[in-house]
Parts: C-alpha cells; sequence; structure tokens
C-alpha cells in the first residue's frame, strides 16, 4: 500500500461519529474516535489537537487533510470540511475528498469473510436512507450495489433480491438484525485514500465541497 512521505490527517464527521487520524502507513498511526451525538462542535478541533500530540507532530508535519466526503448530516460534514480547510489553508497544503460508504465497505470487509454480503443504510430522511451494497473479497470488497437513496420501505426486497447477509446501520429494519456502524473510523478513510486514491490532494481548497448527494432520483429496486 502507498504511503504518504509524511503523515496526513484523516477526519470523519459524516453521522454522530466524531473520529480523526494520523496516518503514516499501517503500522504507524493514531486514530482518536467519539461517538456522540453534536459533538463535532465541540470536539473536533480538540480531537485533532490532541492526536497531532499524541503522535508527536504538529501541522507542519502533515502532507494534507483526508476529509469524509458524504452524505452524511449536513452540520457533521460542514465542521469537517470547515476543520479540513482551516488546517490546509494556514498550512498551503491540499485536500482529498474520500468516498464515506465505500471507505466504510473498505473497513467492515476487513472483518467478514470473503464471499460475504453487506449492505450499509443510514438515514437520509424521515421516510428515506442512503444505502451502499458490498461484497467481501481478500483484503478489500467490490460494489454490489452503487450509492442510492431509496424509499425504507423497498429495503426488505433491497435485501432479499440481493442476498444480504450483513446489514450496517444507523436505523432499524423490522425483521433483520443490524448492526449500528454506519460511519467509518478515520484510519480508514485514510487508508481508503492511501489504497484507492494514492493521495492524490486537491490544492485548489476554495472548490472542495461535501457530496451532500443533492441532484438524486429515488432508486426502486
Amino acid at each position: 500500500m502507498r504511503t504518504s512521505e509524511k503523515p496526513v490527517l484523516a477526519i470523519e464527521t459524516t453521522g454522530s461519529l466524531c473520529s480523526v487520524s494520523i496516518y503514516e502507513s499501517d503500522r504507524k498511526n493514531l486514530t482518536i474516535s467519539l461517538n456522540m451525538e453534536k459533538a463535532h462542535s465541540k470536539m473536533i478541533l480538540t480531537l485533532i489537537d490532541l492526536a497531532m500530540k499524541s503522535f508527536g507532530i504538529t501541522v507542519n508535519d502533515l502532507a494534507g487533510v483526508c476529509v469524509s466526503e458524504g452524505p452524511g448530516s449536513f452540520t457533521g460534514l460542514r465542521l469537517g470540511f470547515a476543520a479540513a480547510k482551516g488546517i490546509a489553508f494556514g498550512q498551503n497544503f491540499g485536500i482529498m475528498k474520500v468516498p464515506s460508504f465505500k471507505s466504510l465497505a473498505y473497513e467492515l470487509s476487513s472483518t467478514m469473510t470473503p464471499g460475504s454480503r453487506g449492505l450499509i443504510v443510514t438515514k437520509a430522511a424521515l421516510e428515506e436512507s442512503y444505502i451502499y451494497g458490498f461484497e467481501a473479497v481478500d483484503d478489500d470488497f467490490k460494489e454490489l450495489l452503487p450509492l442510492s437513496l431509496v424509499e425504507n420501505e423497498l429495503l426488505e426486497n433491497i435485501i432479499n433480491e440481493h442476498n444480504i447477509e450483513r446489514i450496517f446501520s444507523n436505523i432499524s429494519i423490522p425483521g433483520h438484525p443490524v448492526n449500528g456502524k454506519s460511519a467509518a473510523e478515520a484510519l480508514w478513510i485514510a487508508k481508503y485514500a492511501a489504497k484507492k486514491l494514492k493521495f492524490a490532494f486537491d490544492h485548489q481548497i476554495d472548490f472542495i465541497e461535501p457530496y451532500y448527494f443533492k441532484n438524486f432520483t429515488v432508486k426502486v429496486k
């Protein structure tokens, strides 16, 4: 796996999880996470400062910032991107937007039996959810269902049609056991960026915005 010559900072704030990681390699990294509703505004900068001090570095030592792009909580996304931009502006280095659902699939697949299928479901609105389907393979995953917005009443059909074995969700789904994990630890944001995106940082910071999934169509299965 490619590593950066200098450590990178990774940030995850798309949901209730507030997570930051200093990542230099798979063997040398540090992650601090707090799973608490509405903690981001009070804790994100504190966690970043604590992570860097614990790792023994300052912002001057970073190569760039990787930030979970969404979709997710509007407020959480704005806070995560504001923190990333503030640091990047001050140090004149780049930001990388990292796909949130694919990073989570990458993390989850590392603990799943190859060939097993998972579905990530996170709340989007009262009666709608974002979904992403994947299948675990050796040290990786493959996409089964692209990131989509669906009506909750369709979830049962989707689960049965695609032979989903494990569900990771922040909502309950009647008749199905659910693992409540619905966001990747910041370490896996960094790992996905290293393996899949090769740390290709974007230096046009003014134009970097979260992925709100605005231009969608409801995908009927």
